[in-house]
């Protein structure tokens, strides 16, 4: 088993196309996406004045206090701008008509946010997010009160000690978008490298060799898949290594995340490779031609070349796509969650088609 996974690792090493498709050519589209695109990394549309009417309707002193709070901390006297209403319902027709952006109404304990919209979305939106920012904070503040009732005596506020807004410690550019999604095309595309596993071996005429040898033939298969793995975890590493050392690209801000996402690439990749052996018995001819559109299409869009580009109802049910959020998942947020997903779903994937691959070679018999 040893010397044929050498003898497939030399091979990979010896074609100079392999070298520089598999190993060169995502290095250098990660410099030339993450720069020649960084111009458009831009916003589409302008957001321009929010002009809020707001009401509040609670007898808590405390809840009353805290929404005063925090919209004298966002308000802008130029772009932001937040009006006490008395007469709700003429508030109300005004965003109607676009005469103001929206109307929120704080009422109930516990405190509820109720916002009349306008017509524009982008403003629509960006009121969303603000209110969305309150409701954070004073859930913070309540559980703070909670905990600790004396705080208030103590005057602190947001920005103290309990709350502390979460540094991701990276500014993040283009160059680290593309970084991550050559990882994830780099993986998908070694599915072409798993279905010419045998290829080699037909034109070559040493196909009958493996099939008439002693050895039992599924210890071959794996074998020969598993001569797959040295050039694959050669792939990623240089990958990221030239990445983050000659483009400054960012993945994961700690060892322990990058060893991880690593870890996560590799069983992509060996899912895809094992994916693509099994396609490789029932396609005839060069695999190549039928699987590597379909790739392509899938990575188009799943947005691996253009985060821009985003289908509703079909980009989101795409596998680079899921594992392309994960990737930034885990890179951005130091979170697992669907890291640990993609790391189950793979390692199931290639248990099934590695034992079915095993059993369709070991019932194959010699070719003419």
């Amino acid at each position: 088993m040893f010397q044929i996974i050498m003898k497939e690792t030399k091979e990979f090493l010896r074609e100079k196309t392999n070298l520089f498709m598999f190993l060169m050519f995502p290095v250098v589209l990660v410099f030339l996406l993450g720069n020649l695109l960084s111009s458009m990394d831009n916003a589409e549309e302008t957001i321009g004045e929010l002009q809020i009417h707001y009401q509040v309707q609670t007898e808590n002193s405390i809840q009353a206090m805290t929404i005063e709070g925090f919209i004298s901390t966002v308000e802008d006297d130029s772009n932001i701008i937040f009006e006490k209403t008395e007469e709700l319902e003429a508030s109300k027709l005004m965003a109607g008509a676009d005469e103001i952006t929206a109307v929120v109404l704080f009422t109930g304990e516990p405190l509820e946010v109720m916002i009349y919209e306008g017509t524009n979305n982008i403003k629509n939106r960006t009121v969303w997010a603000i209110m969305n920012g309150f409701i954070q904070s004073n859930k913070s503040i309540t559980t703070i009160l909670k905990t600790i009732p004396n705080s208030l005596d103590k005057q602190i506020n947001q920005a103290g000690e309990y709350i502390k807004q979460k540094d991701l410690g990276i500014n993040r550019t283009m160059v680290d978008y593309y970084a991550v999604t050559m990882l994830g095309m780099i993986c998908f595309m070694s599915i072409l490298q798993g279905s010419m596993a045998f290829i080699g071996e037909r034109q070559n005429h040493t196909i009958n060799r493996l099939l008439v040898t002693p050895k039992k033939k599924s210890i071959l298969f794996m074998a020969k898949v598993l001569g797959l793995m040295p050039q694959t975890i050669l792939q990623i590493v240089i990958i990221m290594v030239v990445n983050v050392l000659v483009f400054n690209a960012h993945y994961a801000s700690t060892l322990g995340d990058n060893l991880y996402l690593f870890f996560m690439f590799f069983i992509v990749t060996l899912a895809m490779i094992s994916i693509g052996v099994l396609c490789g018995f029932f396609i005839k001819g060069n695999p190549i031609a039928i699987l590597m559109p379909i790739i392509w299409v899938m990575m188009f869009i799943s947005g691996t070349y253009s985060k821009e580009i985003y289908i509703e109802g079909v980009t989101e049910y795409m596998p680079i796509h899921f594992v392309q959020e994960a990737a930034f998942d885990l890179s951005i947020f130091g979170r697992y969650q669907k890291a640990n997903l993609v790391v189950i779903y793979g390692s199931i994937i290639t248990i099934i088609t590695l034992s079915i691959g095993a059993y369709l070679f070991n019932k194959k018999e010699e070719e003419r």
